[in-house]
């Protein structure tokens, strides 16, 4: 699931029962321990240097941009390099029903059939 798709679900979920705040609370940690940021990517990529993460993250604080807008906006990546960043992090990030199963809050079974769910209510 992307961006958008991922937070509806997450959405989902919790108005069904499904989860609980805590649950997300308690899969924050993971999240942060198993993706890979944007600025990684780019890095290990070759098209950012850490200097420049560092730059595009201090403008992201400043202008609560997304990490690719500061990015744009400070002209470090250009339209075709930060989608192609955002394709890559999603083949490798978990996805928040990963994530809640990592952390057993959801059995991969409830999992798919909570995606089966959202795909008739999406519908």
């Amino acid at each position: 699931m992307v961006g958008g798709d991922s937070r509806a679900f997450q959405r989902f979920l919790l108005k069904k029962g499904a989860i609980t705040e805590n649950d997300l609370h308690e899969i924050e940690p993971l999240k942060n321990d198993t993706n890979v940021s944007l600025g990684m990517i780019a890095v290990s990529r070759g098209l950012l240097t850490t200097d420049e993460v560092k730059r595009i993250l201090a403008n992201q604080k400043k202008t609560k941009k997304k990490f690719g807008q500061a990015a744009l906006q400070l002209k470090l990546l250009n339209r075709s390099q930060i989608r192609e960043l955002l394709m890559e992090q999603n083949k490798v990030n978990l996805d928040i029903g990963e994530l809640l199963v990592l952390a057993d809050c959801l059995s991969p079974e409830r999992l798919a059939e909570e995606r089966r769910a959202f795909v008739r209510w999406r519908a």
